[in-house]
């Protein structure tokens, strides 16, 4: 099917204007590739995804205010891990942007709902399948001719690259303050005290801290660790919403469990380390409760799983035949939110007083 930007589409009766495309390849899955192309119509914004190797054709628009609560009339058809190989016209993505998605269907197999997860948070979007024969090209509109939309996508595409390799000179020369490790934080702060370590798999280890702080939730902790970090995190989510429930953060090195002991349920511990020790052992996090360590190795499953199998390929990992819980309301909530403004700040901060340059998607 010839579709490319400027296309103009007939989509089940829907009028639709491609104003750019995106080509992803799944890294778990041989690379198999597929297009999804941007769409502009009297609906809002649509999104066309068209696999051709396994004809699949399916439309879906956003929908955040899914926000993980993914019901039980659906169930799981496909996960992997997506990277962007091209890219053109309007869109906000550029090659080598990538994301851990899952895709899921209802019992009739005709509607779909996606996650992805990308480092600056989760996107949930919902649509339904397409049969070939529902999608027409009725026309086409040259982009300069109509608006500037499609070479404005593809100069941002261009200008992002350039964008990205400057930022990536400027970093070796910026303060590191953006890149402060959890590990590090827990060891100069006052208000947390060394307990043990946790010896793993492939000579790896996770240290245990109690936080010293009279009446402190794990709520609090996790703001105290986010501030430390300087809300460089990939996900923070709470166990069950509950307030001082189990709590984890993901950095792109460290996981992070804050906690209450199961037989001093007044303390707080936070279990930190490199995610290659979540990934090649499976202990229980230092005396914990049985529905902690569930949830601790169900939220390192599903939250980080994916990725580090592509990092930490040749180590043999203790999840490869995982069989238990997944959880798919990662992140989204409060504490990414407090950890993205944050983030913000201290890059506004940086910025202001000449530390170096921001950029992103």
């Amino acid at each position: 099917m010839d579709i490319k930007t400027g296309s103009i589409l007939k989509i089940k009766g829907l009028d639709a204007h491609v104003i750019g495309w995106v080509r992803y390849k799944n890294t778990q899955d041989g690379n198999k590739t597929w297009v999804e192309y941007r769409l502009k119509t009297n609906k809002g914004e649509r999104w066309l995804s068209v696999d051709d190797v396994y004809k699949e054709y399916s439309i879906s628009w956003a929908a955040n205010n899914v926000r993980g609560n993914i019901g039980p009339e659906w169930h799981e058809v496909d996960k992997g891990h997506q990277v962007v190989v091209a890219c053109s016209g309007d869109v906000d993505v550029e090659n080598g942007d990538a994301a851990d998605f899952v895709e899921f269907e209802d019992a009739e197999e005709e509607k779909i709902l996606s996650t992805e997860i990308w480092d600056d948070g989760t996107e949930y979007s919902m649509g339904e399948y397409l049969d070939l024969d529902e999608i027409k090209v009725v026309g086409y509109e040259e982009p300069s001719k109509s608006s500037s939309v499609g070479m404005v996508g593809a100069a941002i595409c261009f200008v992002s690259v350039v964008l990205t390799f400057i930022c990536a000179i400027a970093i070796l020369v910026m303060p590191s303050g953006g890149n402060k490790l959890i590990s590090d934080y827990l060891k100069k702060d006052q208000r947390f005290g060394y307990v043990t370590s946790i010896t793993g798999n492939e000579n790896q280890k996770a240290d245990v801290y109690e936080n010293l702080v009279t009446y402190a939730t794990t709520d609090d902790t996790a703001r105290d660790i986010i501030d430390g970090v300087e809300g460089n995190t990939e996900s923070v989510t709470q166990k069950d919403d509950v307030k001082d429930g189990d709590i984890a953060i993901v950095t792109k090195k460290e996981y992070c469990l804050i906690y209450h002991p199961e037989d001093e349920p007044e303390k707080i511990y936070v279990q930190v380390s490199n995610r290659k020790y979540n990934y090649s052992s499976d202990n229980s996090p230092y005396r914990s409760s049985g529905t902690t360590t569930h949830w601790y190795r169900s939220h390192y499953y599903s939250s980080s799983y994916t990725k580090d199998s592509s990092s930490f390929s040749k180590t043999p990992s203790a999840y490869q035949s995982y069989s238990g819980d997944t959880i798919h309301n990662i992140g989204n909530g409060y504490f990414d939110s407090y950890s993205s403004s944050v983030r913000q700040s201290s890059i506004n901060s940086r910025n202001s007083s000449g530390g170096g340059l921001g950029g992103g998607k």
